[in-house]
């Protein structure tokens, strides 16, 4: 939620129309979130750019720590208890009224962050423990009931603009209570505009699937062969690009998430990737040489009608093995060695599975390079069909067959609409 929101939450429910009230929880329902705003300041002056501030920096254990101690479950009930003894002890004294104010105003606001963040989650068992509670819900990510929740705050934040300013009595306090509703009024019109823009078929929807810099929630690691050592997959941030690193030495593993996405309104994947080299001795056309420094794969479900009776009979055998790892048809996008960009090729253990080379050789080596590919005509032109969904999307850097080592690194895995810019 918005720092903004729970100063008002403070003031609003724990002001009882009084100034002074008003202001200590309106200052204490802030005052988790200053640490942040001084170290993004500190770090502004120190050159960071604002995309490394929160998509690298922020996640450092340093960080985390001081948000853990700022959000503490345990230290702020703490305030708010000391509050209650005192204000039994001097029920007429002015202080424990304005301690408890404070208090209650800083409890409230960890009680609801902790409601509603996900990857950003706070360590708010502080000092007791590291551990986080990663809601479901989001106060901003689209994915995870965002939307509806920017909408329900913004809501709520007008009527208590509104409320307070019934009782402000300065002129300037009513002016910075409808300078804090601004924000408010432009992301409901900013939402019925998108609202309207996506109704209309303008093409602003976006499916994230791997924004990387949350986190890698939904993602895990998935070993084929249990006898060959797993690649392995971390979170890196590589020239401003927050992302996940591979490396493969004699290993092969996917890193992959369960999708379950229609493509009528967002066939369109996008995402970005980079390699610090090719594998010299693959060879896409043969098992011995079926390794690549980067690959993204895309599990299809089919239709009934695209599978012939032969093929549904040898999917439902190989699932016997390998479950929803074989999908109905995959659609494998690769940075090659030496095969032509352009080139299209069956799987050398499955035709199930396509290959398609995006990226061959050297030359864009060690740089980000961004990606789009049509899903939906790529799936009609391989498996003939355009009622397909994507069940399943995986990210492989694998060197069991040849040997070698290999490092990659990808990011900004989402789904857009046909004509619509990717989200970088």
């Amino acid at each position: 939620m918005q720092t903004q929101t729970h100063a008002l939450i403070g003031a609003y429910f724990f002001g009882r129309r009084d100034a002074t009230l008003m202001a200590a929880g309106a200052i204490a329902g802030m005052a988790p979130d200053l640490p942040m705003f001084a170290i993004v300041a500190a770090l502004r002056t120190m050159g960071h750019s604002a995309r490394e501030i929160f998509e690298h920096d922020y996640f450092q254990p340093w960080w985390q720590h001081i948000n853990g101690i700022a959000h503490s479950l345990i230290l702020w009930p703490v305030l708010l208890a000391t509050a209650l003894v005192a204000r039994r002890q001097w029920p007429s004294a002015r202080l424990p009224a304005i301690l408890l104010a404070a208090g209650a105003g800083g409890f409230a606001h960890c009680c609801i962050d902790f409601l509603c963040h996900r990857e950003d989650a706070h360590m708010q068992l502080w000092p007791i423990s590291n551990w986080k509670f990663v809601s479901p819900i989001s106060y901003y990510d689209p994915e995870h009931f965002g939307v509806p929740a920017m909408a329900f705050e913004s809501a709520i934040g007008l009527f208590m603009a509104w409320r307070l300013l019934a009782f402000a009595q300065r002129r300037w306090l009513r002016c910075l209570i409808a300078l804090v509703a601004l924000p408010y009024a432009a992301t409901l019109a900013l939402l019925s505009a998108s609202i309207a823009r996506a109704e209309g078929g303008v093409g602003n929807e976006v499916v994230p699937l791997g924004r990387f810099a949350m986190g890698t929630s939904g993602w895990s690691i998935r070993k084929i062969d249990s006898k060959v050592a797993p690649t392995r997959y971390t979170l890196t941030h590589k020239d401003g690009v927050a992302g996940i690193a591979a490396h493969a030495d004699h290993s092969q593993a996917l890193f992959i998430r369960d999708v379950d996405a229609m493509l009528e309104r967002t066939p369109i994947l996008c995402w970005r990737w980079r390699v610090a080299g090719v594998i010299e001795r693959a060879d896409i056309h043969k098992k011995g040489g079926d390794d690549q420094a980067a690959r993204i794969l895309v599990g299809l479900a089919l239709p009934r009608s695209a599978l012939s009776l032969g093929t549904r009979l040898k999917l439902a055998l190989g699932r016997s093995r390998f479950g929803k790892l074989l999908p109905d048809g995959a659609l494998n996008y690769v940075w090659d060695n030496r095969a032509p960009v352009g080139t299209i090729v069956p799987n050398a253990y499955t035709d199930r599975a396509r290959m398609f080379v995006l990226q061959s050789g050297n030359a864009q080596a060690g740089k980000w390079v961004a990606e789009r590919r049509d899903l939906v005509s790529d799936m009609r032109s391989q498996f003939g069909t355009t009622e397909g969904k994507i069940m399943l999307i995986a990210l492989a850097t694998d060197t069991d067959n040849t040997g070698e080592i290999a490092d990659a690194a990808y990011a900004d895995l989402h789904l857009v609409q046909r004509g619509a810019p990717c989200r970088f």
